[in-house]
């Protein structure tokens, strides 16, 4: 079920039903302590959002694809993208953090229940005191052997608050693995898109520049014959010129872009030249962003700012707790052999039992500053969560209008690209039949040279702007998730304190 409902304001802090105060007397204690958990309970703070119930660009409602890439249709770029899942350094990396942090939350658990161990000792205390004195002083010689137990019992919680932060950081390093996860992703998609765009536009400056040479030839044979001046020569000379130099800019940038993409899969840059775009056409899939509320269960990084409040409202709980008693119990049990002055006096068993209850009276303070840094965590964290659903909303809605904006552009530019290569055509057989003289020639080139590098663009825009609308939308680190994925031990619910 959705984290939020459609224009659906949580409040923002829990109503605390008890006042915070260390006890001040030890008699009767199980009486007060038992009106303490039962009475007390500490503030949990939630997100205070209003989240509108569909995107004011496109109230679109279908969920994005899972595996967006596909819906490209370009073989090239799923192989890339899903090297990069397995491959990415930042995703290795991000990975182990994932497995220290559930080790971490094995720690925490490991504290709820009794720690047991075992231990052997060997003592020989020998002299060489004579006979007589040794009957005062004897030799002695001791082997032991022995099980310890020990266990916080968990009587306000304290421990219980502890694994269930645990869990919750566990669960915040795994969606922050998952958001490193889907940048990785979207930056290969970025990087190819742009390489293909590079390569796609080096192809038509190529082809323009060799009809400005082309011209510039046909100009200069013009010059020589008599029906044409130098300054046109110098004119067709500058535009040839011009289009040449817009050539190694996006060598470039085809250059870079791929050096991008092998790190990015785990390669070396060097190796960067065996990474060929596909060949047939690529379209920008339609925009499918869904329901705003949906957007916060679908994120990844919605989801760890999430975690990170359940793991400050857990520590918040933890540091309340602080000011009930703990109790600790021990026990020994073992066996242990004797000798004095090497007669065995034999062998015979021990026990032992203890227990502790202690709590705060006076520590000059740190027991309430201890609460005063949880909480001020906990604001801190809800804050973060707030600003984090805002920005994802503002995300979305930015790639939704870039993206419908750039469609209509591209449209046009399309168009304006097909009706300047006409013009062109038309403008050249006017030239040569002499109809018309150099300038509206050169000036026709100019506009395709402009035109067609501007739809170019344009189409690439396109498409990385349709991937930065699947990035908003936290769509596709689902798709390498197991489809069975063993969940981590469930936090232990923590009691009110």
């Amino acid at each position: 079920m959705p984290l939020f409902a459609p224009n659906s304001v949580m409040p923002r802090r829990a109503r605390t039903t008890c006042r915070r105060g260390a006890p001040t007397r030890l008699v009767a204690l199980v009486l007060p302590l038992a009106l303490w958990l039962a009475g007390c309970s500490t503030p949990i703070l939630h997100p205070s959002v209003d989240v509108p119930g569909q995107y004011a660009a496109a109230p679109f409602q279908e969920e994005p694809e899972v595996a967006w890439w596909e819906s490209y249709g370009d073989p090239v770029l799923s192989d890339l993208i899903r090297r990069a899942a397995r491959e990415n350094r930042d995703v290795r990396i991000a990975a182990q953090r994932v497995q220290a942090a559930r080790a971490g939350e094995t720690i925490s658990r490991s504290w709820l229940v009794p720690s047991i161990g075992v231990g052997a000792s060997a003592i020989d205390a020998s002299t060489k005191f004579p006979s007589d004195v040794k009957h005062v002083l004897p030799d002695t010689q001791t082997a032991s052997a022995g099980v310890t137990v020990s266990w916080e019992i968990d009587l306000a919680g304290r421990l219980r608050a502890g694994a269930s932060a645990a869990a919750a950081d566990t669960r915040a390093t795994e969606d922050g693995a998952r958001a490193m996860r889907l940048l990785v992703m979207t930056d290969v998609a970025t990087s190819y898109f742009t390489l293909a765009g590079a390569l796609q536009q080096l192809k038509t400056v190529r082809a323009i520049t060799a009809a400005h040479d082309e011209t510039l030839r046909l100009v200069s044979a013009r010059q020589r014959a008599g029906l044409a001046t130098p300054f046109d020569v110098e004119r067709a000379q500058t535009d040839a010129s011009r289009a040449h130099a817009a050539l190694p800019p996006l060598e470039t940038l085809a250059a870079v872009s791929r050096h991008r993409i092998a790190v990015l899969v785990g390669d070396q840059a060097f190796n960067a030249g065996s990474i060929v775009p596909w060949t047939g056409e690529v379209v920008a899939p339609p925009a499918r962003p869904g329901q705003p509320a949906a957007l916060l269960e679908r994120r990844p990084d919605l989801l760890a700012l999430q975690a990170q409040l359940d793991a400050a409202n857990a520590r918040r709980q933890q540091a309340h707790a602080e000011w009930f008693p703990r109790l600790f119990v021990g026990a020994l049990f073992g066996r242990q052999h004797l000798e004095l002055n090497d007669i065995s006096m034999g062998s015979a068993r021990f026990s032992a039992a203890s227990a502790l209850l202690a709590m705060p009276l006076f520590n000059a303070g740190r027991t309430a500053a201890i609460e005063e840094i949880a909480e001020s965590g906990q604001n801190e964290a809800v804050l973060r969560f707030e600003d984090g659903i805002v920005r994802a909303l503002e995300d979305v809605e930015n790639a939704l209008v870039a993206l419908r904006d750039e469609g209509r552009r591209s449209g046009d530019l399309q168009s304006a690209a097909t009706s300047a290569e006409a013009a062109l055509g038309r403008a050249r057989s006017l030239y040569d039949r002499g109809q018309i003289d150099l300038l509206p020639l050169l000036d026709a080139q100019r506009a395709r040279l402009a035109v067609s590098g501007g739809a170019n663009d344009s189409r690439t825009q396109l498409l990385i702007n349709s991937v930065q609308l699947y990035k908003a939308l936290g769509g596709g680190w689902q798709a390498f998730e197991p489809a069975a994925q063993p969940t981590s031990a469930a936090p232990t619910p923590t009691p009110k304190s």
